[in-house]
């Protein structure tokens, strides 16, 4: 058991510090998942179990009323949560088992917003992770909560990850 503890904890400080690198740089530019390529957020704050992210809101993220799509405010949240589960360091990729938001204000296209993700608990099997959405005066936007179940499959950013450390 300690071993895979070492693992783990290799494979999170590793994550850590790639996403370290990428930040106040666009995430389209790097290799990430196609959706968090298209929405391209911009790393601000990264450590273990937590992230912060800022995006743009551009006119293909908006609803009828030229306002952030209720929608993309859960996928920002659903995909930074996604993004700090990297940060714990499991071999397998947790996926979500639901999602719950809270709309409480609005943002127009053109503004950015920030996302704030955050886990909260690691169990035997399920992780809860929260995030918020905040505009830029700060005002808080939206907020979600989640479940994810651990499993068994290994994405390819941690075989890649993997392989190049056994390369050093």
């Amino acid at each position: 058991m300690l071993k895979n503890n070492q693992k783990a904890k290799k494979r999170s400080e590793r994550m850590i510090k790639l996403f370290n690198a990428f930040k106040e740089k666009e995430l389209k530019d790097f290799p990430v998942p196609p959706f968090t390529k298209w929405a391209n957020g911009r790393i601000i704050r990264v450590q273990y179990g937590l992230m912060e992210l800022e995006f743009e809101v551009r006119p293909e993220m908006a609803n009828p009323t030229n306002l952030l799509h209720g929608g993309m405010q859960c996928a920002f949240m659903d995909d930074v949560i996604g993004i700090i589960t990297t940060t714990l360091g499991y071999e397998g990729f947790p996926i979500s088992i639901d999602f719950h938001v809270d709309y409480l204000g609005k943002v127009k296209v053109g503004e950015n917003v920030r996302v704030i993700g955050k886990i909260i608990r690691e169990g035997r099997n399920i992780i809860h992770a929260i995030a918020e959405i905040y505009d830029g005066q700060g005002n808080l936007i939206s907020m979600g909560n989640s479940n994810l179940l651990k499993t068994h499959f290994v994405p390819d950013y941690i075989k890649k990850a993997d392989s190049l450390s056994k390369n050093k």
